[in-house]
């Protein structure tokens, strides 16, 4: 399947001389953009990697992506990774779909070609993992695509999180160990180890990182931190 790639070179002020080439699907068929999973393909789409090892007591936690109308993925690390995550291939996935959202292929493509270079430039925010994560470029993407559908509402880190952890599909079985294997093995050892004793006090470990997690995001989404619901501060 032959891609239409449209090119869009930034000047050097914008994105530190990077020049990105985004995939699009101008003047194709919907049937042309299917999940491929081999080919790490999921047009349309946000797309989940766990993060090691974060992930092993907090599932709910990993990387982000946001793939173009042609499956290509985009993420942020402080700088944008094309084809590339930092963390590894996608092993959840959700899809969105364009005509429920009102928005056409070269619509989606322009949205994200638009953050890409917000990103990447010096006029973009920095990245940390507590304010300004991976999760403020696909909020700060979905909110400027705007529409009807799932993208009628506001989006934030909480509900991309929800979203995944919840209605995000998964490549592979091997996605599904990746995510959750960690923390059973987890309680397997405590188990073998410890007896009950043991699996208690894994219990106990566990709840005080996610307590933090979820506390320090929760409070920074209700004080309405930028990062938190993709809201990038003028320069």
């Amino acid at each position: 399947m032959a891609a239409m790639r449209a090119s869009h070179s930034l000047d050097a002020s914008d994105v530190d001389g990077e020049e990105y080439v985004l995939c699009t699907a101008a003047g194709k068929p919907p049937s042309s953009r299917r999940v491929d999973h081999a080919a790490h393909r999921y047009p349309a789409c946000i797309v989940w990697a766990p993060i090691h090892p974060i992930t092993w007591i907090a599932p709910y936690i990993g990387h982000v992506g946001v793939c173009s109308s042609e499956g290509v993925v985009y993420d942020w690390v402080g700088a944008i990774n094309e084809n590339d995550m930092a963390f590894g291939w996608p092993v959840r996935y959700v899809h969105f779909d364009l005509a429920e959202l009102g928005c056409t292929a070269n619509d989606w493509d322009e949205r994200l070609f638009e953050s890409v270079q917000l990103f990447n430039s010096s006029e973009g925010p920095m990245y940390d993992f507590c304010t300004w994560n991976c999760h403020s470029f696909i909020v700060k993407f979905l909110n400027d695509v705007g529409g009807r559908g799932m993208c009628a509402k506001r989006w934030n880190l909480l509900s991309i999180c929800g979203l995944f952890f919840f209605w995000g599909r998964f490549t592979t079985f091997c996605g599904v160990l990746q995510a959750f294997g960690p923390l059973l093995t987890g309680y397997a050892l405590a188990q073998s180890l410890g007896g009950w004793s043991g699996v208690l006090g894994f219990f106990r470990v566990t709840c005080y990182v996610n307590v933090a997690l979820v506390g320090w995001f929760t409070f920074a989404s209700a004080l309405g931190m930028g990062g938190m619901h993709g809201r990038v501060p003028r320069r």
